[in-house]
């Protein structure tokens, strides 16, 4: 019996190191481990609205991943040189992100029609499948004009956490990670708007 006893282990022991042979090794760093440059003082002026977001010390590294929009047209999110971009993460079955979509559509039209604006707003959806991507948009009406990128494997969690949803990531005019926001926020009122305006006069136009 004692002898049944150790074959089993042996063999158990065996099957655990074949397993941990197969696993894939990986060496890579999340982008936002790593710290590019310092940001100085916060910029004042922080709405109530937005009293949770924070704008970190240093500038971070964020993910440079190409997501396709609803037509299939890739997108790679460091594509935005010279403008603050707001990235939305965001999910059709979030129930927060039912209530943050209209403004986040609002601020899509007032900045990104604007050929002037240094700041752009782009949702990125973390869906599994387009096809509720496409539904959501019309149950909603958000029309052919909302911007939205489908990151279907989730890829962006590579690079920052994607726990929470909607989760809202603030980049500055090279594509790193300047602040963030989790949770469900109210994006309305023109004080955030011009709060934006502020944080892209800061960064919009880095360069390092």
């Amino acid at each position: 019996m004692k002898r049944l006893l150790l074959t089993l282990a042996l063999a158990f022991s065996l099957s655990l190191s074949t397993v941990a042979a197969e696993a894939p090794v990986t060496d890579h760093i999340p982008a936002f481990q790593t710290k590019i440059v310092e940001n100085g003082d916060p910029v004042a002026g922080k709405p109530g609205q937005l009293r949770d977001f924070l704008e970190m010390r240093h500038t971070r590294g964020f993910s440079k991943a190409v997501l396709p929009d609803l037509n299939g047209k890739e997108v790679a999110l460091d594509s935005f040189k010279g403008k603050l971009l707001l990235i939305d993460v965001w999910a059709s079955w979030c129930e927060p992100c039912i209530r943050t979509m209209p403004a986040m559509h609002e601020l899509q039209q007032k900045f990104n029609k604007d050929p002037k604006s240094r700041v752009h707003v782009l949702s990125v959806s973390v869906d599994d499948n387009v096809k509720n991507v496409q539904k959501f948009i019309k149950k909603y009406g958000l029309g052919d004009d909302f911007e939205t990128l489908v990151d279907t494997k989730q890829v962006i969690g590579d690079d920052v956490p994607l726990d929470v949803v909607p989760s809202f990531f603030m980049l500055d005019g090279q594509g790193n990670l300047i602040g963030f926001v989790r949770g469900y926020v109210d994006w309305t009122g023109p004080e955030v708007a011009a709060y934006l305006n502020k944080l892209a006069d800061k960064y919009a136009a880095r360069d390092y």
